[in-house]
């Protein structure tokens, strides 16, 4: 059975696990700690558009470094930018550890 996609579509449903520097200190913690829920994909970005009308494959494409990108929307409504390799189809192929609960800090400056 296939977990990842050639290509995901506007409105297609994901499992998203994230896959970089997991510390709060991330540029990318807000999706940190939205690891391992469910998105709804909203589109391909543009910048990496251009690997799939050129015809590469998923497996081509991780080989090179050079994944697809896609905006993501979770279920309270955060949008972000995740890598092809972060979505799946099931979430039996997670091997990261869930996330931290995020700190909420009042009264910070």
């Amino acid at each position: 059975m296939r977990f990842f996609k050639e290509r995901w579509n506007p409105g297609d449903r994901a499992w998203f696990e994230y896959h970089c520097w997991e510390s709060p200190e991330s540029g990318d913690a807000d999706l940190w700690y939205r690891s391992h829920q469910r998105v709804t994909v909203v589109k391909m970005t543009e910048e990496t558009e251009h690997y799939m009308d050129d015809g590469w494959t998923f497996a081509e494409r991780a080989e090179a470094g050079e994944p697809n990108c896609y905006e993501v929307r979770f279920a309270d409504g955060f949008v972000g930018t995740v890598f092809e390799d972060e979505l799946s189809t099931r979430r039996t192929v997670w091997y990261r550890p869930d996330p931290p609960k995020r700190k909420v800090t009042h009264g910070a400056r």
